[in-house]
């Protein structure tokens, strides 16, 4: 399905956490899934600011802050939500409010040419683009290669494990629990009651886990991330017939997909996903529908 066509016969449903906000329109077109892809996004840096941060978010402008200073994108960025914030304020309160950090500035495709127009002014640092994909339906179920088992993450040792492997996947593997957890996401964020996450094991360790956070009726998927490095004794279950990849990813998003579209009060899913990492969303039936780029602003001291 075309997303310039209208996405037709969706049942509006109210938040999942039972905030009474109310899902997408029984129609919902490009204008509302932009919309919706804004909303979703800055529900998830409040989730995340909500587990050991802070977050400030007035007259269009959400501005999270992490425990740790590192300028993680999600941890550590400013995302303006209403177009009539100008720039000039954009920068003013993020100056004040992050002080002596550096941070990362979002900018939507679809919506902030001024922003970008400021950032290639000011030589920020590009941090590159993150691709906004939808899907409106639950996608086959994937085979799982023998012998790989799926755990939903709410004990803390799946927990912690999928904070590794997501540690793993950005080159920070060797990083402690606790400056993991700081830089990315508590684990104990897991156990909110409108996040679905899960981890493949294989000979009982963990190699891929994926998430969604379902809110405003949107499987919002996030955190996909696969081992990057085997550790010694580590193997990596058989490949399936010739030509078929393992899809560890796309089994564990699938499991989470499920959960939300069943259980949570999804009826879309909108995904954030690096460059390298959108086949593995697109192979599920994914589209692509706009994007984010994030810049590096440097602290203001």
């Amino acid at each position: 399905m075309s997303l310039d066509a209208t996405v037709r016969g969706i049942r509006g449903r109210r938040d999942a956490r039972g905030h009474g906000q109310e899902a997408a329109e029984p129609t919902a077109d490009r204008g509302r899934l932009l919309e919706l892809s804004d909303l979703t996004l800055a529900a998830y840096l409040r989730h995340l600011a909500t587990h050991g941060g802070s977050f400030v978010e007035d007259a269009g402008l959400l501005l999270a802050c992490g425990p740790h200073p590192q300028p993680n994108p999600y941890r550590n960025g400013a995302l303006r939500l209403d177009d009539r914030l100008t720039v000039a304020e954009v920068e003013r309160r993020g100056r004040e409010f992050f002080g002596d950090r550096h941070y990362a500035l979002w900018v939507r495709e679809h919506g902030d040419a001024d922003l970008r127009a400021w950032a290639a002014r000011a030589g920020l640092r590009d941090l590159g683009r993150l691709p906004e994909l939808m899907l409106d339906h639950l996608p086959e179920e994937p085979q799982i290669p023998d012998g790989v088992q799926l755990r939903q993450a709410r004990d803390a040792q799946t927990q912690d494990d999928y904070l590794g492997l997501v540690s793993s996947a950005w080159g920070m593997g060797e990083l402690s629990r606790e400056i993991a957890a700081q830089i990315f996401f508590d684990p104990t964020s897991l156990d909110d009651e409108n996040v679905a996450a899960f981890v493949a094991y294989y000979e009982d360790m963990p190699l891929s886990g994926a998430m969604t956070l379902v809110t405003h009726g949107v499987a919002l998927g996030c955190q996909g991330a696969t081992l990057r490095k085997l550790r010694p004794g580590q193997r990596l279950p058989p490949p399936g017939p010739p030509g078929q990849r393992r899809g560890l990813a796309e089994t564990c998003l699938w499991m989470a997909l499920k959960l939300s579209f069943e259980q949570l009060g999804a009826w879309c899913s909108l995904a954030q996903t690096s460059v390298l990492g959108a086949p593995a969303w697109l192979r599920l039936g994914y589209q692509p529908l706009t994007g984010y780029e994030r810049y590096l602003v440097p602290a203001a001291s």
